[in-house]
């Protein structure tokens, strides 16, 4: 009996260090420092225009143009504005050129840019219309008003976007560029949609390229490369959890679709961890460097965390939270080395202010 006694306490004493090595294991992975710096600056922190959500961004030659969304009153909106990174100390907003008169103020609509162009179409109108219409910007351009002024940049409409299954326009769809051409697709026009098309500005013709995941809306795109990626959003009232690349290095007829990791809480120390699903819908994306980002929007309740996509290894890490208020309807960009979050929405609280990241710094 005493020997087993002393077996017994032997085993018992190995199984509490087996423990306390596994506790002090698992504590040192949540340590592990988590990299990403979000500063509120006062030179862009407030946006000029009203507070809004549901607006469109794009970027060319390293200017963002924001404008269109949603106001506090319900109010659909066109007007626009630049966002200059490199003009002063912390960059300079400037009023642009809004919509013109032919084109709705419009709300959940899709953009991009393309051929040192920008591109904004779809939505919905004042009077809860689905759009199919899309307005080219040239930021080159100039448009006179009276007084003998001029404003800047220049609207032409161009192609309409083709229309839904059940022929009608749409909302909530989802847009992004990859080279000199813009792809568009999902989102809703009575029912949820699962289509790409790849617009062409030289032919101004859209092409049907298909796409293999879930119908849904309001989801997010980021480009790395030569590859679109996409993902999250809603479908059926459920957020969904694919995430899908598209390779456009084959063109229009023979770009491929390859399902990727969903966007997952995963531990920055190893891939073995992998709590949950955190997808969301409303979210805002963006490209810095060889990365894709993730953060804010919806899942039940508006979020802060913050994730970074690395293509090398089809993973996901997490980063330093936003510091702003949590939202959804947010816009998002990326240039140069860092990327920007603003506008959106908690509840009936709409958002002004303009927020920007720094992936590689620790937060201050």
């Amino acid at each position: 009996m005493k020997n087993f006694s002393l077996r017994a306490g032997r085993f018992l004493t190995l199984a509490l260090l087996l423990v306390g090595l596994g506790l002090s294991s698992c504590k040192k992975d949540d340590t592990t420092t988590v990299q990403g710096n979000w500063v509120g600056a006062t030179a862009f922190s407030t946006f000029p225009g009203v507070t809004r959500t549901g607006s469109v961004s794009f970027v060319i030659n390293g200017i963002a143009y924001v404008g269109t969304g949603n106001d506090v009153s319900s109010n659909r909106l066109k007007d626009f504005y630049a966002f200059n990174p490199a003009q002063g100390t912390q960059g300079s907003w400037t009023q642009v050129t809004p919509m013109p008169a032919a084109a709705a103020a419009r709300y959940l609509a899709a953009a991009f840019s393309a051929n040192g162009k920008g591109y904004v179409g779809t939505g919905y109108d004042q009077t809860g219309n689905y759009l199919s219409d899309m307005w080219q910007f040239d930021p080159n351009g100039s448009t006179p008003v009276t007084g003998g002024t001029s404003t800047i940049g220049a609207w032409t409409r161009v192609r309409d976007f083709p229309l839904t299954t059940t022929g009608t326009g749409r909302r909530g769809a989802v847009a992004g560029n990859v080279g000199n051409f813009g792809y568009m697709g999902c989102g809703f026009g009575g029912n949820y949609e699962n289509d790409m098309y790849r617009y062409d500005p030289s032919a101004n013709t859209w092409t049907n390229v298909g796409f293999a995941g879930n119908k849904r809306v309001n989801a997010s795109t980021f480009t790395i490369g030569n590859v679109l990626y996409l993902g999250l959003g809603t479908n059926n009232g459920s957020i969904d959890t694919q995430f899908w690349a598209y390779d456009a290095s084959g063109g229009a007829t023979t770009g491929t679709w390859t399902r990727k990791n969903n966007l997952a809480n995963v531990s920055n120390s190893t891939t073995s961890y992998d709590y949950s699903a955190v997808a969301r819908t409303q979210a805002v994306a963006f490209t810095v460097g060889n990365y894709g980002f993730v953060t804010v929007g919806n899942s039940g309740s508006n979020l802060l965390t913050c994730y970074s996509y690395d293509p090398s290894n089809d993973s996901w890490t997490l980063r330093n939270p936003f510091l702003g208020a949590s939202r959804s309807g947010a816009v998002g960009f990326g240039i140069g080395d860092f990327g920007y979050l603003g506008l959106g929405n908690s509840g009936t609280t709409n958002y002004d202010d303009f927020w920007k990241f720094a992936p590689d710094a620790s937060q201050d």
